[in-house]
């Protein structure tokens, strides 16, 4: 399996265990919460551990795909510079075609 530079060091050292913090996280578990029933810490741990695997798998130089959403992927700058990784989102255009209605 091929990773970016210094990223098998990075999943070493932090699998799983480094923090995701996104804006709306917190409202995205308590909508888990209500339509499984789960308590409080269970849904904020089943969405941040959501999270993690995709940064995870992004980090591996994995693709993520999520059907009728889009693809997460990491993509290096054109200067050839790999030491600087950048997450990407691509949108699927039945996405975009239901935010522009």
């Amino acid at each position: 399996m091929k990773f970016y530079p210094d990223i098998h060091e990075y999943l070493e050292t932090v699998e799983n265990r480094k923090s995701v913090s996104a804006k709306g996280l917190e409202e995205t578990a308590l909508k888990v919460r209500a339509a499984t029933g789960l308590d409080n810490d269970v849904s904020s741990d089943i969405v941040k551990h959501f999270y993690q695997e995709i940064r995870n798998s992004m980090l591996r130089g994995d693709a993520v795909v999520l059907r009728g959403l889009g693809k997460f992927f990491i993509s290096s700058p054109r200067s050839g510079n790999k030491a600087k990784v950048f997450p990407k989102f691509e949108p699927y255009d039945n996405l975009l075609d239901g935010l522009n209605e």
